[in-house]
């Protein structure tokens, strides 16, 4: 089977959030931040998300692609990078008045919410320097937002999303800063990327089970194996 990477449009939103709440569906963290949320109210609440994300990417540096199947141009995988990026003092309180107006539907797990943003935020603040690193921000794991249908996974989709942005941050000499679930740890590491700390949550108060565990690391340019990727 033969596969495309290709920009993300603002078109391709209804398939993303399509592999979006496929693949996060069994996540141990993301998969109870909205389990009481009502299915039609939870797949508009992604697509706005989405929306936003297009909409403002102006002032968070994002970038998204998308891979394609060749023969029918079903979307099955996708990744969004946050590149280095500054804001104008206007831009900032644009930023700023966004994310204070963020609200989330009524069955939400808002105590995993807080206790899982409220860590990724701290860690990203104390090693993302936003004016000079990659942040692959694919909360979608595999990356931060790295995300595969579960039916497409290890046919190497994710290896060409992951060497598309690398490729782009080595030339620019940029770091790149990922945070990664269990599974895709070892991929990245072949990357080059390094632990350097991590996200632990005790998942029984919020209706989970066991502890639950990302890792955030850090590539360094140039490090792990590399090979160009085409993109169409």
């Amino acid at each position: 089977m033969a596969f495309k990477l290709l920009p993300a449009e603002v078109s391709d939103i209804p398939d993303i959030v399509a592999v979006h709440q496929a693949s996060w569906v069994n996540d141990p963290i993301i998969g109870r931040l909205m389990p009481d949320v009502d299915p039609k109210v939870k797949y508009d609440y992604d697509l706005g998300y989405y929306k936003n994300k297009f909409e403002t990417k102006a002032l968070s540096g994002s970038v998204m692609h998308k891979v394609v199947e060749t023969e029918t141009g079903k979307l099955v995988a996708f990744a969004k990078w946050k590149y280095p990026y500054s804001l104008t003092p206007e831009q900032q309180a644009e930023k700023a008045r966004l994310d204070l107006n963020r609200s989330y539907p009524p069955g939400t797990n808002e105590k995993l919410y807080e206790q899982f943003f409220g860590r990724l935020d701290t860690l990203r603040k104390k090693y993302l320097d936003e004016e000079k690193d990659y942040f692959n921000d694919l909360l979608s794991t595999v990356l931060h937002l790295l995300i595969v249908l579960p039916s497409y996974q290890r046919q190497g989709l994710g290896t060409m999303l992951i060497r598309q942005g690398l490729a782009a941050a080595d030339r620019d000499n940029a770091r790149t800063y990922i945070e990664a679930s269990p599974m895709g740890l070892g991929l990245y590491k072949k990357f080059g990327w390094k632990e350097i700390d991590d996200i632990v949550i005790d998942m029984q108060p919020h209706g989970g089970t066991g502890i639950a565990s990302e890792k955030c690391l850090m590539r360094e340019p140039g490090a792990g194996i590399l090979e160009t990727v085409k993109m169409v």
